[in-house]
């Protein structure tokens, strides 16, 4: 079920509840998904990664993961993840969805420049496994996506969390105080950036603390819209076409009860009808042959007559294409009762829209939207074809509401560069010079290597052999379990550490261990966590290769490649050789600063792991069994154990330069201001 799936004492008694609930559904919502897949294959793919066995890219640890549930959420984001490409290339962009269509839908745009995952569903162990799996740096959660597992182990790892675009209605919110014990500890660990006033005043009240909640505006307004798009057919361009846009049952019945008497009048007009959801084609066809309305189905090639009266465009991703050769723009979900749909994608051509009365979704939206007269709100069917006639009728009030149209997406534009300028600081100094694509190598007998091609063009066993490696020298960094060989020449190169065990079990084999998969072994995580702590320029060396070599069916050993830091030598062969000045004490301190400031746990650190160069920069090594953790309580446990090492040195090697007044000098170094604050914590 995942990492510690079962260590319920981290967590609050409504989440261990929640926790029992989710693993108990699981099975049937499964199961659903698998029942919804007889009319939407989609939901039958990739099963697997629902609960959290995504495909493991080792160049993408470190992304940001965007979550986007839905088609609604994946045009809303594309404005961000546009601005997003501008600081990070796209390996490093991870876009996760819930359901088939909002695949579709990133794929319809991005194509396979960004990839895209199934999200987990919320239960202990798919969530721990989708997480190790993808190691990411952030996770971007667009409009209202709360899920309360998902933000739990967030928070266990130190992961930042933002909800940008967040919409969040007066219902929706009175259904989160209904379950505040459980959503409690979610809100203080959220950046939001708001859709709208209303639903960031909603956050407020919630327990987003206001210095993490900022209003930046509706995404959508961003919204790219294609310069020029195909041409109509000749037999559509004689038509004035009335589009309705993401129907639903409801909205489909409204319009078909009016729509006779409408065609009688003009027949010229033709109802081009696009159903929400692809499952409902066939639902929609239906009632259109029983209304008796002269109806073609686009995805059967028959042609549009002049008799014919309505239009089922029964494909996705069409939608704006009539949208912008409409004479009328209808909004579905809004006469049936769903809450309303995008009305920005017609807004953004220049399209008025109306609407009906259910905009619970964007209700902030809808009343701007009626408010500056870039569309109108109807009621029921009598009042659409009201509406209907008096807009197709009225061309000088038509121009009107197409200016209101356009002088509205104007006015709200910007909240994507504003958007990406509050998530900044919840990455820097993070930069894509730092985010290399890792190449992996397989070998005999299931060792598997993970390296950087612009470090080491090739690896093969040999690399971590060091019996191979002529000419290498023994690093001693430890005591014993620490040994490390530097390989390659000048200041190009190495350092091979070969993992080795400590304490009791070293007498029962000193570097056997317990099976786990690749990405979970010693090598590979520490090598995915230098490469984190690398973009974040912190003090540590860079990570060059690091290999699993499974032994029998119980065991494997593994082997690290790093950079060398250059002239350099540990505290402890620095202090038998002399005195260290003030300055480099406090540079010591500083560095141990930098990682806690990022949340870094160091397991071991300990005055053979803090190096010195010529420079007197001080570096931090060895990052076996280390992490990114939350909380501030082992910070101070991790300074005890670097100051019992140093003192516990002073008894076994002679001369050893050390004074119990240095270790004030380097708590000042490490007491020093930030140069920033920590983002996130």
């Amino acid at each position: 079920m995942g990492r510690r799936p079962l260590a319920l004492s981290a967590v609050s008694l409504p989440q261990r509840v929640y926790r029992l609930a989710s693993r108990a559904l699981a099975t049937p919502l499964l199961g659903w998904l698998w029942w919804r897949g007889r009319r939407e294959p989609g939901y039958r793919q990739n099963l697997r990664q629902r609960l959290g066995h995504i495909p493991i890219h080792p160049e993408q640890f470190g992304c940001i993961w965007v979550h986007a549930a839905s088609v609604g959420e994946v045009q809303a984001v594309q404005p961000l993840l546009h601005a997003l490409l501008q600081d990070w290339p796209a390996h490093a962009l991870v876009v996760s969805t819930q359901t088939p269509t909002g695949a579709q839908a990133l794929r319809a745009h991005w194509g396979e420049r960004i990839r895209h995952v199934y999200a987990p569903i919320d239960t202990p162990g798919a969530v721990a496994r989708f997480l190790d799996r993808l190691q990411p740096r952030l996770l971007i959660l667009v409009e209202r996506e709360l899920w309360p597992e998902w933000l739990q182990q967030c928070r266990a790892r130190a992961l930042p969390v933002a909800l940008v675009n967040a919409r969040l209605a007066e219902r929706s919110a009175r259904g989160y105080q209904r379950w505040a014990a459980l959503m409690r500890p979610v809100w203080p660990q959220l950046t939001v950036a708001a859709a709208d006033a209303a639903s960031a005043e909603r956050l407020r009240a919630l327990g987003v603390p206001a210095a993490q909640l900022h209003t930046t505006g509706n995404l959508k307004f961003d919204v790219a819209v294609p310069r020029e798009g195909s041409a109509l057919p000749p037999a559509l361009q004689a038509r004035t076409l009335v589009v309705a846009g993401s129907t639903h049952a409801g909205d489909e019945s409204a319009w078909l009860s009016v729509w006779p008497a409408l065609s009688a009048a003009h027949p010229d007009w033709l109802l081009v009808l696009v159903p929400r959801h692809p499952q409902r084609f066939d639902e929609a066809a239906d009632n259109l042959r029983r209304s008796g309305l002269q109806s073609v189905r686009q995805s059967e090639g028959q042609p549009v007559l002049p008799q014919t009266q309505v239009l089922l465009v029964d494909a996705m991703g069409e939608l704006m294409h009539w949208y912008r050769h409409a004479a009328l723009c209808f909004v579905g979900g809004t006469l049936a009762p769903v809450g309303g749909h995008n009305p920005l994608e017609p807004l953004s051509l220049g399209q008025p829209v109306l609407f009906g009365p259910h905009t619970r979704n964007a209700a902030a939206l809808f009343d701007d939207i009626e408010q500056s007269g870039a569309g109108e709100r109807v009621q029921d069917a009598a009042a659409l074809a009201t509406a209907v006639q008096a807009w197709l009728r009225q061309g000088d009030a038509g121009q009107a509401r197409a200016d209101a149209a356009r002088a509205l997406m104007a006015r709200h534009q910007g909240a994507a560069a504003r958007t990406l300028a509050l998530l900044q600081p919840l990455w820097w100094p993070a930069h894509t010079g730092n985010i290399g694509r890792v190449q992996r190598w397989q070998g005999d007998a299931g060792q598997s290597a993970w390296y950087d091609p612009a470090r080491l063009p090739e690896v093969s066993a040999r690399t971590f052999d060091p019996a191979a490696q002529r000419g290498g020298t023994a690093l001693a960094t430890g005591s014993g379990r620490g040994q490390a060989l530097r390989i390659g020449d000048g200041a190009q190169g190495q350092v091979l550490r070969h993992y080795r065990r400590g304490g009791l079990v070293a007498r029962l084999s000193d570097d056997l261990f317990w099976r786990a998969p690749a990405h979970r072994s010693r090598a590979m995580q520490e090598f995915s966590l230098l490469r984190l702590m690398r973009s974040w320029q912190l003090p540590v060396p860079e990570p060059v290769a690091a290999s699993h070599r499974p032994v029998g069916a119980l065991f494997y050993r593994a082997d690290i490649v790093v950079g060398l830091i250059p002239d350099s030598s540990n505290v402890v062969q620095w202090l038998q050789r002399r005195p260290l000045e003030p300055a480099e004490w406090q540079a010591l301190g500083r560095a141990i600063r930098q990682l806690h400031d990022r949340q870094v746990f160091h397991a071991d650190l300990n005055a053979h792991n803090l190096l010195l160069d010529a420079q007197g920069q001080a570096w931090v090594v060895d990052f076996d069994k280390c992490d990114v953790r939350p909380r501030e309580g082992w910070k101070q446990a991790n300074l005890d154990r670097l100051q019992r090492s140093l003192r516990k040195e002073a008894g076994r090697v002679s001369p050893y330069h050390w004074r119990e007044t240095d270790w004030d000098t380097l708590l000042a170094g490490y007491r020093a201001t930030p140069a920033r604050p920590p983002p996130g914590t």
